[in-house]
């Protein structure tokens, strides 16, 4: 069934620091606002409770359009967000855009990355985005 608008996956790859992964997920969320899509922290083998953390918290604020994965071994910053992109949308469906977000950009300068990726997908500006066929 062809989509109306659209859709965002947002990744965002947590290694040990799950608060501050949370406040880039807030700031992600709050930014995403009008735009289809969802968020993924991938926890990147943390093996100090982030990734049970996280969940709790996500549960706890009610954030539906957010989703919590296990990688399963740390392999690096490529591996960690592979698996969310390959995780793709929580109904199994591929995005049309994948943005990577640092946990650590605790949304400093998010306006200025998601204003131009709304206009992208609103058809506005097509300059700054790929898109995943």
């Amino acid at each position: 069934m062809p989509r109306n608008e659209p859709v965002l996956l947002t990744v965002i790859l947590n290694w040990r620091t799950p608060e501050m992964t949370l406040r880039a997920t807030d700031a992600a969320l709050r930014e995403m606002e009008g735009i289809a899509g969802e968020i993924t922290i991938v926890d990147n083998d943390s093996q100090d409770g982030s990734f049970e953390r996280m969940q709790e918290e996500v549960t706890a604020r009610g954030w539906s359009r957010v989703r919590v994965l296990q990688s399963g071994r740390n392999g690096g910053f490529g591996a960690g967000n592979n698996v969310g992109i390959r995780a793709g949308m929580a109904d199994g469906s591929d995005p049309d855009y994948i943005y990577i977000l640092n946990s650590d950009a605790g949304g400093i300068g998010l306006a200025d990355d998601f204003s131009p990726l709304a206009q992208g997908l609103s058809g506005e500006q097509t300059d700054a985005l790929l898109r995943r066929d």
